[in-house]
């Protein structure tokens, strides 16, 4: 239980230093703590397949996709950090993430003792329930996940290409007399 704990405050660590780290490195570090914490509850549940992949997709492929689109993004900009676009933004999100947090303890203060008594489907974590899972009558929620995380990655890249310059057709002419 106290390393339950232990590992529950380093999942917590993780996704605050995601939220207030400012460099977008320094968050993605953060996202493979919180990534690698919640693998360890998994092997916790005795889910070792989910674990593993928990790692291999999001730590692995997830994260090096991510590093690309941010060095994508901020290759040749200045290092100065520009300034907000929406006034008050910052503010709004605070009083929205204490509302929100205040919510859920209201909630915990007004159901104590209540406990979920589940027990784990069965096959949880191994490879038959997953293909149940994945293959199963939800298989529609997946792919349409899959098409907006793509749809998301290819309007980040179009939107944030940087303006092409028009060709001087004199300018070009006596690049060629030279």
């Amino acid at each position: 239980m106290i390393a339950f704990g232990i590992l529950a405050i380093v999942a917590l660590i993780g996704g605050i230093g995601v939220i207030v780290a400012r460099q977008p490195v320094h968050s993605a570090l953060f996202l493979i703590v919180n990534i690698v914490a919640l693998a360890i509850f998994y092997i916790i549940l005795s889910a070792e397949f989910l674990a593993a992949a928990q790692v291999i997709v999001y730590a692995g492929a997830i994260m090096v996709l991510f590093l690309f689109v941010v060095t994508l993004l901020t290759a040749g900009k200045d290092d100065e950090e520009a300034g907000e676009e929406l006034s008050g933004q910052r503010i709004t999100a605070g009083v929205l993430a204490i509302l929100a947090g205040g919510g859920l303890a209201v909630v915990g203060v007004l159901y104590p003792s209540q406990r979920i008594q589940l027990g784990l489907p069965q096959n949880f974590g191994n490879l038959r329930g997953m293909g149940d899972v994945l293959w199963g009558p939800d298989f529609v929620y997946l792919a349409a996940v899959a098409l907006m995380l793509l749809t998301a990655a290819v309007g980040i890249m179009v939107l944030n290409r940087p303006p092409r310059k028009k060709a001087d057709p004199e300018a070009r002419l006596k690049e060629r007399e030279s």
